[in-house]
């Protein structure tokens, strides 16, 4: 069982675009619910993931799973660690297309598993660490777009690794596609999120009890109905302040939301800013 108190609650600066580099010397045993991928840009340290302990060296990394329990320390002066943590919803397509089912579905629900050292000898390494450099270097700097290229690279990282894994595997195996009965829910969520919808609805869509719904979803998509929802209405809305001139208020009720306060709460909790900020800039 994980230890409670060594929660982290990782900080996000636009939690609509789930992401945040950190460059440190020292990571104290912790865990919180999202991936972190870290790399040795230079020395050579001591990683800790759940009970095993490695040893990495500059150029190397290591991929933390959501809930692990992990601690680095460094084993010599002047050594230094990037680590990326993001939630899964950077990569989730929810259902609409085979990637999910194919790949995602399978590594976040553990019936997949990917390499979590990739060292020197290995011969992803090379090209996982220069996808990884490119992130880094896009989100540091954030220029027009930034978004696009991270998730780009995020993708090539992990398309890297599962392709590393299938190698791996025996010859002549196969996992076969299978058609996702939710697929069809997500695309009316999509088309009709400024539209209300409880759980027992969405349930009802699919066939299955409120209770089941709710797990089934989260695995799907790594967040609940309700926080999917939110998402695609504050990214509307944040659309909608940039490109039109429509009052506040107009905003958002054309993209679901009555209550003016709630909007305006929802809107600074997952975006960190006011509408009327977004508006001024």
């Amino acid at each position: 069982m994980t230890d409670r108190s060594l929660r982290e609650q990782t900080m996000f600066p636009d939690k609509t675009f789930p992401m945040n580099v950190f460059f440190t010397t020292r990571i104290p045993p912790h865990w919180h619910d999202h991936i972190e991928w870290l790399y040795v840009k230079s020395g050579r340290i001591q990683l800790q993931l759940d009970g095993a302990h490695s040893e990495l060296h500059e150029g190397e990394l290591a991929i933390v799973h959501s809930r692990q329990l992990h601690a680095a320390q460094a084993l010599e002066p002047d050594t230094q660690m990037v680590c990326i943590v993001f939630n899964e919803v950077l990569v989730r397509s929810g259902g609409l297309d085979s990637t999910e089912m194919d790949y995602f579905t399978p590594y976040f629900n553990h019936r997949m598993e990917l390499p979590q050292l990739l060292k020197q000898d290995n011969p992803f390494t090379a090209p996982v660490s220069q996808a990884f450099g490119a992130l880094v270097t896009e989100f540091k700097s954030k220029p027009p777009g930034f978004e696009l290229f991270v998730k780009a690279e995020l993708y090539r990282i992990f398309g890297l690794m599962f392709r590393y894994s299938r190698q791996q595997e025996a010859p002549g195996a196969h996992r076969p596609h299978v058609d996702h009965p939710f697929t069809e829910l997500l695309l009316h969520i999509r088309q009709h999120y400024h539209e209300p919808m409880t759980v027992a609805d969405a349930a009802s869509r699919v066939s299955l009890s409120p209770n089941h719904f709710c797990k089934r979803f989260k695995q799907l998509t790594g967040t609940s109905l309700i926080d999917y929802m939110h998402l695609l209405r504050i990214n509307e809305a944040h659309r909608l302040l940039l490109e039109s001139d429509d009052p506040v208020a107009t905003v958002a009720e054309r993209v679901g939301y009555s209550n003016l306060t709630y909007f305006g709460r929802m809107f600074k909790r997952l975006k960190r800013c006011t509408p009327s900020a977004v508006r001024k800039a």
